[in-house]
């Protein structure tokens, strides 16, 4: 929390030992490490005297026993740990709820001692670094919404002068929004500073400072910068402009790296692979700016913000992307840099140093802690961040991030990305993007829109919309079932009910028209700003469909030769006909062409076309019967493999009062399909018989109450078991 003299560096942290490995919010059971940590430096008197600190066990926690203490800034225990008891063994004891730990040569259990700057733990030689250590545990007993304070103090003298440094309170809050960042939909950022992303530009080192407020100092960067609670906002983090991340490293003088030792990279946004995040910008060129930040001994702040206009009990993400820059900034206890040939690397062979430890806190009280931020080349870029659900009537709130790490070798990272973002829910229209109708007579449309989201009993309200000019102005539809409460059931980890619109009739005016469903978490926010869309919509498209071709298909049916699909057709009555497209498909839903033949324009009409690409599993084939007015249909498909084993695909779900789905036989033979609910009661049973390959069934007059139920399929001693889901 403080820096002191120049002799004197003083921070005050804590880490989340539960949630050191991946990060996470503050739950009953967490073990907390409380840290205190001193640098002393090589400024007369280059020591202190008198080195105690006091603590006090913070209420809804219980003291780990035997957890005290001192390590290196990088966290490796150097003394320790200590017993409890106030007795001569050792110079620290927690009793009665009160922890005091005396530090230095010679410390006794009541007086502090001396620590020097050419003490260990060393920082190359000239710093001594010293981190005081005790763990509480969260209780049990404690509830969400219960805040943890942790305050304490430290006293020590330089050239016979008493200090006493009161540390400020650190608040932090029980939260159970554990789900990470937002599962679903995602609004634009609130963050100042071009949405948290600090734009682009063409120079390195951008001229003009965040939007937002921060304890850091900026610098440009430099061989030697930025240094100890500075940062820059550059576009590449190599010290010159250089551009090749595999440059020498650590260099032996610095003249392309940061220090030597610092990452070459670019920034986050817009990154094609968001682990590998962009390439640096090469000098002149744009490149996305991020903040890259010194961190030291004091928890500083990265980013501070006040934002207005929130939407009171509605659920926001709060994150950012973060990047651990430094792989080698390691020293040793002895005082020995990555460097040296006699240095020696931290556990699992680790020689980054000190672990950037991130905290994101709302309205003074920490909420989540990224753990150890590790230094890692293969996925560099990594997200840190947690939703939260506004209070109601609340619109206003106060965020940070903050350094929560003690200083020394390491502890620089990259901060890119944050997002304060309106976490809403997913959804998806049954048509998209658009409702394909004819000019010729009014045709019947029924729109649905399927609402996921992961917080239960949230985003139940909702009401369709139209618009009339390309999606831009938005208007409510009324009347009974444009608007209403949805009824959510658990479907795949996630609550969802569908939105369904009255199915109306359109014309050809009513093309170009669009329609979609906003969401809300209640009434109020539904009616204002606050209502929540993920830009998902889907328009009416009316075209002139001209004739229906004349000529049919009367047979296409398909084989195997070696490796390759031969495919046959038989039309007849062709009469301006232009040519037979092929398509093919992996999937049976997604068809891409693969040759032509010109049409014979004669009564019946044979052909005959084989696919040269060798076919290794199965493929789906379709004809596309084309005219020379540009009109067409399409055959059936067929479906050819090396070898066919049963399958059940394309399940439409939920379902309505029938069952359709896609079933492959490796032979001709029955299939049996019997429907049974959530109880075990059988609703319906059929036989079908099918011929080998693809096969689209349906199982009509099903007409099942809402619900769920289990569809299982036999063919062939084979047994097939799905989920359905009806809605309404």
């Amino acid at each position: 929390m403080y820096g002191q003299t120049g002799v004197v560096d003083i921070g005050k942290s804590y880490a989340n030992i539960s949630k050191l490995d991946g990060g996470g919010t503050f739950n009953p059971g967490d073990v907390i490490e409380i840290r205190v940590t001193f640098a002393v430096r090589a400024v007369s008197p280059s020591q202190i005297t008198n080195v105690q600190v006091y603590d006090t066990i913070p209420p809804k926690t219980t003291y780990v026993a035997n957890s005290m203490r001192v390590t290196t800034n990088e966290m490796i225990t150097y003394k320790g740990p200590y017993t409890d008891a106030y007795d001569d063994i050792d110079p620290a004891s927690c009793v009665g709820n009160y922890v005091l730990m005396n530090l230095g040569s010679g410390a006794t259990k009541s007086a502090g001692g001396v620590i020097k700057n050419t003490d260990r733990p060393s920082f190359y030689t000239n710093t001594c670094i010293l981190v005081a250590c005790f763990r509480v545990k969260i209780n049990s007993t404690a509830v969400y919404g219960d805040t943890i304070n942790m305050g304490g103090k430290a006293t020590y003298m330089i050239s016979g002068v008493p200090y006493t440094r009161y540390f400020p309170d650190y608040n932090l809050v029980l939260s159970p929004y554990n789900t990470a960042p937002c599962s679903n939909g995602l609004g634009i950022s609130a963050a100042s500073d071009s949405a948290g992303t600090f734009a682009s530009g063409i120079v390195q080192n951008r001229a003009t400072a965040p939007s937002f407020t921060t304890t850091y100092v900026k610098q440009n960067i430099n061989t030697g910068g930025p240094q100890d609670y500075n940062y820059a906002i550059v576009n590449n983090s190599s010290a010159d402009g250089s551009t090749n991340p595999n440059s020498t490293m650590p260099e032996s003088s610095a003249s392309k790296r940061v220090f030597g030792l610092w990452d070459i990279a670019g920034d986050h946004t817009g990154a094609s692979n968001p682990a590998l995040g962009n390439p640096p910008a090469a000098p002149g060129t744009r490149g996305g700016y991020m903040v890259l930040i010194n961190s030291s001994y004091n928890t500083d702040t990265a980013y501070r913000e006040t934002l207005s206009n929130l939407c009171p009990n509605t659920y926001y993400e709060f994150s950012g992307w973060f990047r651990n820059v430094c792989p080698r900034c390691g020293c040793d206890s002895i005082g020995r840099g990555s460097g040296s040939s006699s240095y020696l690397p931290g556990p699992g062979n680790d020689s980054s140093g000190v672990k950037p430890n991130i905290n994101f806190e709302i309205d003074g009280l920490a909420y989540y802690s990224s753990g150890d931020m590790k230094y890692d080349r293969v996925t560099p870029w990594k997200k840190f961040g947690f939703s939260f659900l506004t209070k109601p009537g609340q619109t206003t709130a106060n965020f940070l991030i903050r350094n929560n790490s003690p200083g020394g070798g390491g502890n620089d990272w990259a901060l890119d990305d944050i997002k304060v973002s309106h976490c809403g829910p997913s959804l998806k229209m049954n048509y998209n993007p658009f409702v394909l109708g004819c000019t010729t007579a009014p045709f019947l449309v029924t729109l649905s829109d399927t609402i996921r989201y992961i917080y239960s009993n949230s985003y139940i309200y909702y009401k369709w919309q139209k618009s009339n000019v390309g999606g831009t102005v938005w208007s409510d539809l009324t009347g009974p079932g444009t608007s209403g409460v949805g009824s959510p059931t658990m479907v795949s980890g996630q609550w969802q009910f569908v939105a369904n619109l009255p199915s109306f009739l359109a014309a050809p005016g009513d093309s170009g028209k669009y329609f979609r469903v906003l969401l809300a978490t209640s009434p109020a926010n539904l009616s204002g700003n606050c209502a929540y869309t993920d830009g998902s919509a889907t328009y009416l498209k009316i075209i002139n469909c001209g004739t229906v071709l004349a000529p049919d298909f009367v047979q296409f049916k398909g084989q195997m030769m070696s490796k390759n699909a031969l495919l046959n057709w038989v039309v007849s009555s062709e009469e301006n006909i232009s040519i037979y497209l092929v398509e093919r498909s992996n999937d049976g839903m997604n068809f891409s062409p693969i040759g032509f033949i010109s049409a014979q324009n004669k009564n019946d009409a044979y052909y005959s076309f084989t696919d040269l690409d060798d076919l290794e599993g199965k493929a789906f084939y379709r004809i596309k019967m084309i005219d020379k007015g540009g009109l067409y249909k399409y055959s059936s498909v067929v479906m050819l493999s090396t070898s066919i084993r049963f399958e059940v695909n394309n399940l439409q779900n939920p379902i309505q009062n029938f069952v359709k789905a896609d079933v492959l036989a490796p032979r001709e033979g029955i299939l049996n399909a019997t429907i049974y609910n959530d109880k075990g009661q059988m609703i319906k049973t059929t036989q079908i018989r099918v011929l080998k390959g693809l096969n689209s069934i349906n199982i009509d007059r099903v007409n099942p109450p809402p619900g769920v139920y289990f569809l299982f399929m036999e063919f062939n001693n084979e047994s097939i078991k799905k989920k359905l889901i009806k809605i309404n």
